[in-house]
């Protein structure tokens, strides 16, 4: 049978989301895009998000993966160096089931003020009994949106 999927090549290459994601599968893909720090890398398993995943920070919120993944491809040219430790990978069997993380991320930005971005940033990855895959990825940070923003304005230390 052919079913009309909804993901598009956006996302580089059709994703076909119709069969459930085992969670073992799951996490060890989770725990794999966070060890190379998906979010600077911008390279994100596309299977492991539902198509309509909430993506939330402390100042947004919107639904898509496909524009997730746009986001995080648009991002990509601005960070000149970075720095990503995965410091927490805890799972928490819910309902509904999740995964929270804790990462150490250092962002230098190519900015003509070369601003550096530094503190833990937390996500945590509630997943969808039906599909297995990601339907909530909620992003903290462990420093307020107003020194996360003077962060973004302050010079670096190499300023051109």
């Amino acid at each position: 049978s052919s079913s009309s999927s909804s993901s598009s090549s956006s996302s580089g290459g059709s994703v076909d989301r119709s069969v459930p994601l085992p969670r073992e599968e799951a996490i060890a893909m989770l725990r794999d895009d966070c060890e190379n720090g998906y979010f600077i890398t911008g390279e994100a398993s596309a299977n492991l998000y539902d198509s309509d995943c909430e993506f939330a920070d402390p100042f947004a919120s919107f639904r898509g993966y496909d524009r997730f993944a746009m986001n995080l491809r648009n991002l990509k040219p601005f960070i000149k160096e970075s720095f990503v430790k995965l410091l927490d990978f805890k799972e928490d069997s819910g309902p509904p089931f999740s995964v929270s993380t804790r990462f150490m991320v250092r962002l230098s930005l190519g900015l003509p003020w070369s601003p550096q971005l530094a503190w833990v940033w937390g996500v945590t990855y509630e997943f969808s009994e039906e599909t297995g895959r990601v339907m909530r990825h909620i992003e903290s940070w462990e420093v307020s949106p107003q020194r996360g923003i003077q962060q973004l304005f302050q010079p670096g230390r190499n300023p051109r």
